[in-house]
């Protein structure tokens, strides 16, 4: 990367402080949503600190209270819109409507389809995960989460899971889940989106096919 956020020197990527006060919470809660704005309607290359303050309209200092670098911001954000998606994979995965895993299975990717088309922001701010060596550790994590979970479902049969190493095949799974997320991440909306969409839902009901039944 060469952009002008990216010349701020990465120590860390944790918060400094937890915010205490309701009040505190709220500015967090307007950075995070300035930095998702910017990112859906702005270059990246134009993004830092001072420009969210403005955004947000909070203090340049308010942000560094709590945020070291701009780069801690983007894995906040990037953590909390993952938590949103693996919140809907979870009620899909349990939800009794859906009697067959392929059914389960097309709306986990429509959700994530969803989520794609939705928010202009998730596309750049999954490039950034991508992209800068430092946050795609984040990427990994938020991979591990979701892995972990369905592995839970399967090492109890659930889905009909059978002869396969439960975490083994939800870590892969999920590797080909967010496949359509790296391929898409840097691009607009397009028929070429929609053709890696269709590849990517066949790819992982047919990996899939192999250890689960209904």
């Amino acid at each position: 990367m060469t952009s002008r956020a990216s010349q701020e020197i990465i120590t860390t990527l944790e918060r400094r402080t937890a915010p205490m006060q309701q009040r505190a919470r709220d500015r967090i809660t307007r950075v995070l949503a300035a930095t998702e704005k910017l990112l859906a309607s702005t270059s990246v290359d134009t993004i830092t600190t001072s420009a969210i303050a403005a955004e947000a309209n909070v203090p340049v200092s308010s942000i560094y209270r709590y945020f070291p670098n701009v780069f801690a911001i983007y894995k906040e954000l990037f953590e909390t819109l993952v938590a949103q998606l693996h919140a809907r994979i979870a009620e899909i995965m349990e939800n009794p409507r859906f009697t067959s895993w392929r059914e389960r299975h097309l709306q986990v990717m429509l959700a994530l389809r969803k989520t794609l088309d939705e928010d202009p922001a998730y596309r750049p701010l999954f490039h950034l995960m991508l992209t800068t060596r430092e946050l795609r550790i984040v990427k990994e994590q938020a991979n591990a989460q979701i892995a972990a979970y369905l592995a839970a479902r399967w090492e109890q049969g659930l889905d009909g899971f059978h002869d396969g190493a439960p975490l083994a095949v939800a870590r892969m799974a999920a590797e080909i889940f967010t496949s359509f997320e790296t391929l898409t991440s840097g691009e607009a909306q397009s028929e070429w989106t929609d053709r890696l969409f269709a590849e990517a839902t066949v790819a992982l009901e047919r990996y899939l096919s192999a250890y689960l039944q209904d």
